[in-house]
């Protein structure tokens, strides 16, 4: 954390795909679609939320793909949703908010190399035209929790439970944005970006005392 005592700020990681965005439900129909076509035998489109390695294993387990069918279905169905997608309620204006007030915001999104031809410009391109304000982006980010350690990052915003708690292992303080009920007593679990807000406000004014 900075420490600057009289106006202490946060370095803060934020993800992108249903963090900032919110495409979860748009994504399992689109891949659902994808394997009935390619003739999977797939009962619904049901999908587990978590992608525990962040490399689309979940998709390729879930709908029978095969690798090279999983990487076109994230290079060219999942690429296309993305960049269509529209911000969650208030994620733009909160975001530019906690940077207009000191906090430094570093974008940390596993959209991978191995997957699409430019994941940097992939993401920079969205995060540009939606008018999201940051400090830095890193892609390539399947280890979530090294990269927060080497990044000095003081909370981590993400949707993957899997996620949260590898960056919790770092000794570093997490938010799971999810309307899941079933939460884990060890991640602060919210449902939209004010009570994520709130939440960093309070944060901050304790640690002014």
């Amino acid at each position: 954390m900075n420490q600057d005592k009289e106006n202490k700020t946060l370095n803060i990681g934020i993800d992108i795909d249903n963090t900032i965005t919110e495409i979860q439900e748009e994504l399992n129909n689109a891949a659902y679609k994808y394997a009935i076509k390619l003739g999977k035998n797939i009962k619904d489109a049901k999908n587990p939320w978590e992608d525990i390695k962040n490399n689309g294993d979940t998709y390729k387990k879930k709908f029978q793909f095969s690798y090279e069918e999983l990487k076109y279905f994230l290079k060219n169905i999942q690429e296309e949703i993305t960049n269509k997608a529209k911000p969650r309620i208030d994620a733009v204006e909160i975001i530019n908010r906690l940077r207009k007030e000191g906090h430094k915001i570093i974008i940390i999104t596993a959209r991978d190399s191995e997957f699409h031809d430019d994941p940097y410009k992939l993401s920079k391109t969205w995060l540009d035209k939606n008018k999201i304000e940051y400090d830095k982006l890193i892609v390539n980010a399947r280890e979530k929790g090294t990269i927060c350690k080497n990044e000095n990052i003081d909370l981590l915003i993400d949707d993957q439970l899997n996620n949260c708690l590898d960056v919790k292992k770092e000794g570093i303080q997490t938010i799971r944005i999810t309307e899941d009920d079933k939460k884990d007593t060890d991640i602060t679990s919210l449902k939209n970006w004010k009570e994520i807000y709130d939440f960093i406000k309070e944060k901050i004014e304790k640690e002014n005392g």
